[in-house]
């Protein structure tokens, strides 16, 4: 999975990714609040370890924005100075999943870390059904529909499925799309993941003329964007 550090002190950020290092996943590191959202913007992240203070946009600002206007609910979690409870009210009312002091200890930061991933993978459910393209998505159900005609699915498929209508124009990571449908990271060489998407583009007949295209972002993951006929759409990479 993958993890942005936002950190402006590069002996702090480099102590992140020490302590870090132990969970094998994929970490950017940005020294300000700009690049964040850049990065936000751009790149499949699953988690955000976030500073308060940082140049350009603060940390509460990053919080603020991701919560407001981002489709992927990012797990993020603050690591900051500043200790006083009414910050630390702040910042949970702003939307962050969890909240570390520094100094901090390496073991306590990666298992908070792990925990944030894995809460994470576990994709919120809507009851709302999910309208795009000529396709219905019905959670409660468990059903996909494409104009009336309903598509069967195992489970797994519809998980995928589920996270990619509920994410759309977003890249989602492969190690992401993994845990939402086994529980846990898929090894290098398993072409699970390939195998259920190539299923579930036959089964859906995802296409522009059905309003919805399913692309693999080289190294990255999937993105599923609605697709107007005749209008081609720019990638947001």
């Amino acid at each position: 999975m993958r993890i942005l550090v936002v950190e402006d002190d590069p002996i702090q950020a480099q102590a992140v990714s020490n302590a870090l290092s132990s969970l094998s996943h994929t970490l950017t590191i940005v020294d300000d609040g700009e690049r964040a959202v850049r990065c936000l913007r751009s790149e499949p992240i699953d988690a955000v370890v976030l500073d308060w203070h940082l140049p350009r946009m603060s940390g509460i600002e990053v919080l603020n924005w991701i919560r407001a206007r981002t489709n992927v609910k990012y797990g993020v979690l603050f690591l900051t100075s500043r200790v006083h409870e009414v910050d630390v009210v702040r910042a949970l009312d702003a939307g962050a999943d969890d909240y570390m002091v520094k100094p901090f200890r390496a073991e306590e930061l990666a298992a908070r870390v792990k925990a944030l991933l894995r809460r994470v993978a576990r994709t919120a459910v809507h009851d709302a059904p999910i309208r795009a393209g000529d396709y219905v998505l019905d959670p409660l159900e468990r059903s996909v529909t494409l104009r009336g005609s309903k598509i069967e699915l195992t489970t797994k498929e519809f998980q995928l499925v589920l996270a990619l209508f509920g994410n759309l124009g977003k890249i989602l990571s492969r190690d992401l799309l993994a845990m939402t449908a086994w529980g846990r990271e898929l090894s290098v060489e398993s072409r699970s993941l390939d195998t259920h998407i190539y299923r579930i583009r036959q089964k859906l007949k995802l296409s522009p003329e059905n309003g919805l295209r399913l692309s693999s972002i080289y190294t990255l993951g999937y993105r599923l964007d609605l697709v107007k006929v005749g209008v081609e759409s720019e990638p947001c990479m």
